[in-house]
């Protein structure tokens, strides 16, 4: 019998692999497939993860970085601002973090359908074709 904490585990990776696997499929549908699709798909995820990464290099750190070393400081010298500084961690990253389950897919969704309406156009300016699929000789015996 599978436990629920390797169920909850399998469906927090199916969560967060959203950026890889919602480009992969958009990119093969039959019906609107889109050249180059490998590289429509690490595209579209660089551009989610680094979208994350920056906001937690730009907000997070930071915001942990003040909670962490200033605040404490700040409320053994006595001063009134290290207890707003030491709230940070709760204010400020809690809230971020809490934030980025629900927004992932929807970053994802939207940064897939902005590029995926331009992705011919940039492949076609970038010099990028599929490559062509052999087709054998009709008079190769197969020796």
């Amino acid at each position: 019998m599978i436990s629920a904490d390797t169920t909850t585990h399998g469906l927090e990776l199916l969560w967060m692999s959203v950026p890889l696997w919602a480009p992969a499929l958009r990119a093969c549908l039959p019906w609107r497939r889109l050249p180059c699709a490998g590289r429509f798909t690490l595209t579209v995820a660089a551009l989610v993860y680094g979208a994350f990464a920056a906001c937690v290099a730009l907000v997070v750190l930071p915001a942990e970085v003040l909670a962490t070393f200033i605040g404490p400081q700040l409320l053994e010298m006595g001063l009134p601002a290290g207890r707003w500084v030491s709230a940070l961690h709760a204010d400020v990253v809690v809230p971020v973090f809490l934030a980025f389950i629900p927004a992932l897919p929807g970053v994802t969704w939207v940064v897939m359908l902005l590029l995926a309406r331009r992705w011919p156009v940039i492949c076609d300016r970038l010099g990028l074709r599929a490559p062509a699929v052999p087709q054998p000789c009709q008079d190769s015996t197969g020796a």
